[in-house]
């Protein structure tokens, strides 16, 4: 959805996905995740709300038909009120009613489409919103919210103000009828984690706050999972991920590896200490009263290459219970038998990286004023690496670079992933060489260039390698006309290649060129 950007020298995350699949949704991920709970009316507390022990990561999808709604009862009068929920649907018919509480020749609270136009209404008064679109194809928060004193009435989007009116001051809401979602108005589209409060809401912080109050929240006086229990028609309950995952986790994509963050009140059913990874030897780093952090690094704890475009990667590993194996869901598994029981099997955590170009200051000109310069370049995602000999026997440590040579003197150069046990093959696309570390400096000379190597320049040299991941070739030294003391940058950029593929670029080498 979700970016964190490493450029160049580290990984740059290019997308991350957190993948919570329902049996055939995704490849790997949630599976048997949450129950469905017994349909029985539970009872309410000493506080009169519902339990909170219901799990409520659903959502509630409606297809256009009459008779589809979900209601629940309220059981206090209110002087104010906040209904928060999120909403995600088509615009594309002109009456719908998204809910209301009351009957149906008189509602007491109402959100509402009517020939194409969005109203909002207390104790029958209405105003029209009609200059605001409420639906759209992603899920969006919505929140309205009602003042007895003054009577206004707010309607926000996503934690912004789009509609406000005065209504019924002084006005209560009558308790002992039913709060409905969905119903006097086919609809078509989904509803989630729809919470009412007896409370007013008036602040930006506020009105915010309640993205991150979803689910069932018991300080509610009608919570979520009282509408799930309260179904008619043809609504289907299906889980819901998108939300949850982007309110109770968190993924961060850094150069050695990737750090999942799941906080502990959207996975209470969890056990941290029964979690590892793929690997099953690697478990949470860090435990707390609010959150379990995994951290996969890229060479280890399982962590696999399983999909490369070009020059990016997807590493890929999972959340998993010990002793669980993992999963993949395929599409001819679209049904089964076996129990559900409630349990996690896996959550699967994915990064891209790009591994475009790494730069190494690879040597000084032989000069009377010798020039020394810095130590740089990378070692993330793959290394340029220069050795003294054609065998590629004897390479040179990082403390000699950048190293002075003589002029018309071969350059061994060794381009290698770091991560070689799980990944794809590669092909150096092109590798240029410039007096700075800035690969655009318009003073430049390209050694090799799609995969090619300069057809001007009779003494680059390919070396033969069966080690996958790695390639070698040789230049002579030069320097810039323009700057002939100055140390001489090398950037490469690699392709990947899938090593079963006969055709593809690293098989067909300089047959192309």
């Amino acid at each position: 959805p979700g970016g964190f950007s490493f450029r160049k020298f580290n990984a740059m995350l290019l997308s991350t996905s957190l993948c919570f699949p329902w049996l055939i949704f995704c490849t790997s991920a949630f599976d048997n995740f949450l129950p469905f709970p017994n349909v029985t009316t539970p009872s309410l507390n000493k506080n009169g709300a519902y339990p909170e022990s219901l799990q409520s990561n659903f959502k509630l999808a409606f297809s256009n038909r009459y008779g589809e709604y979900a209601d629940a009862q309220l059981n206090q009068t209110l002087h104010s009120f906040t209904v928060s929920l999120w909403l995600w649907g088509t615009e594309k018919y002109a009456s719908l009613s998204i809910f209301t509480y009351g009957n149906s020749t008189r509602y007491s609270v109402a959100l509402l489409r009517k020939n194409y136009s969005y109203y909002v209404g207390i104790n029958g008064r209405y105003h029209n919103c009609s200059s605001y679109s409420l639906l759209s194809s992603s899920p969006s928060h919505l929140l309205v919210t009602w003042n007895s004193g003054w009577g206004n009435v707010s309607v926000y989007k996503d934690g912004y103000q789009v509609c406000m009116a005065y209504l019924q001051e002084g006005g209560v809401i009558e308790r002992g009828g039913e709060f409905r979602i969905g119903g006097n108005y086919r609809f078509r589209g989904e509803i989630a984690y729809l919470n009412v409060y007896n409370t007013f809401t008036n602040t930006t912080e506020d009105v915010r706050s309640y993205r991150r109050r979803s689910f069932s929240d018991p300080s509610a006086i009608i919570p979520w999972n009282a509408f799930l229990l309260n179904t008619h028609g043809t609504v289907r309950i299906l889980p819901e991920y998108d939300i949850f995952k982007n309110t109770f986790t968190r993924l961060k994509c850094h150069p050695t590896g990737m750090e999942l963050t799941l906080l502990r009140v959207g996975f209470s059913f969890l056990d941290p200490k029964e979690l590892v990874l793929l690997n099953d030897t690697c478990r949470p780093t860090l435990v707390n009263s609010t959150h379990v952090i995994f951290f996969a690094n890229l060479s280890d704890c399982g962590t696999e290459v399983i999909e490369y475009r070009y020059s990016s990667v997807l590493y890929h590993n999972e959340v998993r219970l010990r002793g669980s194996p993992s999963r993949v869901v395929r599409q001819a598994d679209a049904i089964n038998r076996t129990r559900v029981e409630g349990k996690l099997r896996s959550i699967s955590f994915d990064c891209w990286y790009d591994m475009t170009t790494v730069k190494q200051p690879i040597y000084a000109p032989h000069i009377t004023s010798f020039h020394k310069g810095g130590r740089g370049g990378s070692t993330k995602g793959f290394k340029i690496t220069l050795y003294h000999d054609s065998n590629f026997s004897h390479a040179f440590t990082e403390q000699e670079y950048p190293i002075n040579v003589e002029m018309e003197k071969e350059v061994f150069v060794e381009v290698a992933l770091l991560r070689r046990e799980r990944s794809p093959d590669i092909w150096i696309s092109r590798c240029r060489a410039t007096p700075s570390a800035d690969y655009f400096d318009p003073v430049c000379y390209d050694l090799i260039e799609y995969g090619c190597p300069n057809a001007a320049d009779d003494h680059i040299q390919y070396y033969n390698t069966s080690r996958l991941g790695v390639r070698r070739f040789s230049f002579q030294t030069f320097r810039f006309n323009d700057y002939p003391s100055a140390v001489v940058f090398l950037h490469c950029q690699i392709q990947f290649c899938d090593p079963a593929d006969a055709y593809s670029r690293c098989r067909r080498g300089l047959n192309i060129c």
